[in-house]
C-alpha cells in the first residue's frame, strides 16, 4: 500500500476541494492510504472527509505567508512518511512541494487548476517559484488539455511531467441533491415557464468576470423585457461591487445574488440558461453541474470550456468580454426552447459519458502508479 499525503490550502467550498473529495472517495483503499492535509483550519469538507475515515490534519493559518506552516508541514511528512505527495492549488503547491523536497518524498506531484490564457501572465514571482518547483516534481496534473498546453507552451514546462485529467462528477449525488431520486429523465423545470432565469454559479472574484454576466443581462432585459430574471449564486470578495454595478446598469431589482448555497443543484433545476462569463477557466465544476442538471450552456470561449461545450450542439462559446455574442446566444435559447432541450440533453449526456468521478479517479491512480514505478527505489510502502 502506498501512503499519499493530499496537500491543499482550504477545505471550503470550491472545484478543487470537491475534486480532492471525489477522489480520495473513491480510490482504492487497497492499494493506496490518503491522509489530507489543510493549510487551514475549518471548511465544509473536514467532516465530509472524517466521515469517510480519511485522515484530515489541519493547519492553523495566520496570515498568506508563514514559514511556520512550512516547518510545520517538515514535520508531518517526517512522521507520517508519504510514498507520494500530492498538492492542490497555488500555497499548497508552494508549501507541499518544499517540504516534500526537504523532507526527501520520493513521488511529488502537483495540480494546476486554471491558468491565465496567451498575453495574461501570472505574477512573475509565481511564474518562477512554480518553474523552479516543477523541476523537482515528478508530475504536474492539470484539469484540462488547455491548462497542460498553456504549461508546456507558454510557460516552456517538461511535456512528459504533465498530464491531463480532467475533472469529474458523481451524477447519484447530483441528482440525489437535486431532489430527483436517481431519475435524470424527470422533468427539470418543476415551476411555470411564464418568467424565464437565466442563472451562474461561482466564486464572485474578478476571475470569474461577473460584470460581463450583468452587462449581457442588461442587454437581454432590454429586448425581452419583463419576462426574464438572472441569478448569481456564489459570495466572494466582488460581491459588494457587482451589486453596486447592478444597481447602476438599472438592473438590480431583475438580479437576485442568493450568497453560498448548500442546495445549488436544486437551484439549478429552475434555471432556463446557465452563463459562464469567466476571463480563464481550468474545466469549471459548475458548467458541469449545469450540463448535467440538462441546462444549455453559453460560456465564455477560454481554457477548459472548449472541452465540456460543442458550439451548437450542447451550448455556445463566445469571445471573452462579449457582451453583445452572449446576449444574443441566451435570448436565442430563451426564444427557441425545444432546440435549448435538445442542447441541455446533449450536455448531460456529455457529462454522463465523458466526465465521471469514477473515470476521474482510475486515471489519477494510472499516474500513481506509474510515476511509483518509475521511482520505486525511494518508496516506503507499508
Amino acid at each position: 500500500m502506498l501512503k499519499i499525503c493530499y496537500v491543499i490550502g482550504q477545505l471550503n467550498r470550491g472545484g478543487a476541494e470537491r475534486q480532492l473529495y471525489e477522489l480520495v472517495r473513491g480510490i482504492d483503499g487497497n492499494e493506496f492510504h490518503p491522509v489530507v492535509i489543510s493549510l487551514s483550519s475549518g471548511g465544509c469538507w473536514v467532516e465530509e472527509l472524517r466521515d469517510l475515515g480519511i485522515e484530515v490534519v489541519e493547519l492553523r493559518r495566520r496570515r498568506n505567508r508563514e514559514v511556520s506552516r512550512l516547518y510545520s508541514l517538515v514535520r508531518l511528512f517526517r512522521t507520517i512518511r508519504p510514498d507520494i505527495v500530492h498538492t492542490y492549488l497555488y500555497s499548497a503547491n508552494s508549501y507541499g512541494r518544499i517540504a516534500a523536497v526537504i523532507t526527501g518524498v520520493p513521488v511529488i506531484i502537483a495540480s494546476e487548476r486554471s491558468l491565465p490564457e496567451a498575453g495574461k501572465d501570472k505574477d512573475r514571482g509565481r511564474i518562477l517559484l512554480d518553474r523552479i518547483l516543477a523541476r523537482f516534481s515528478h508530475g504536474i496534473i492539470c484539469n484540462s488539455r488547455r491548462a497542460a498546453e498553456t504549461l508546456v507552451e507558454k510557460y516552456a514546462f517538461d511535456a512528459g511531467k504533465v498530464f491531463t485529467v480532467h475533472n469529474g462528477i458523481n451524477p447519484d449525488d447530483f441528482f440525489r441533491e437535486a431532489g430527483r431520486h436517481g431519475r435524470p429523465e424527470t422533468a427539470r423545470k418543476s415551476v411555470s415557464t411564464a418568467f424565464r432565469t437565466v442563472g451562474t454559479v461561482g466564486r464572485l472574484h474578478p476571475s470569474k468576470n461577473y460584470r460581463l454576466f450583468l452587462d449581457a443581462a442588461r442587454i437581454v432585459l432590454e429586448r425581452a423585457g419583463s419576462r426574464v430574471n438572472f441569478i448569481v449564486i456564489g459570495d466572494g470578495e466582488s460581491r459588494a461591487e457587482l451589486q453596486r454595478y447592478a444597481q447602476r446598469s438599472g438592473i438590480a431589482d431583475r438580479v437576485v445574488f442568493t450568497g453560498e448555497r448548500s442546495d445549488v443543484p436544486a437551484m439549478l433545476e429552475e434555471m432556463d440558461v446557465f452563463v459562464m462569463t469567466s476571463l480563464y477557466e481550468g474545466l469549471s465544476n459548475a458548467m458541469m453541474e449545469a450540463m448535467l442538471a440538462g441546462l444549455p450552456v453559453v460560456a465564455t470561449d477560454v481554457g477548459g470550456n472548449r472541452e465540456l461545450i460543442t458550439d451548437g450542439e450542447n451550448g455556445f462559446l463566445c469571445p471573452p468580454g462579449d457582451a453583445s455574442s452572449l446576449a444574443e446566444r441566451i435570448l436565442y435559447l430563451l426564444d427557441n426552447g425545444q432546440e435549448a432541450a435538445r442542447m441541455g440533453l446533449s450536455g448531460r449526456q456529455r457529462i454522463l459519458t465523458e466526465f465521471s468521478a469514477e473515470k476521474m479517479v482510475r486515471a489519477t491512480e494510472g499516474i500513481y502508479r506509474k510515476l511509483a514505478a518509475e521511482h520505486r527505489r525511494g518508496l516506503r510502502a507499508f
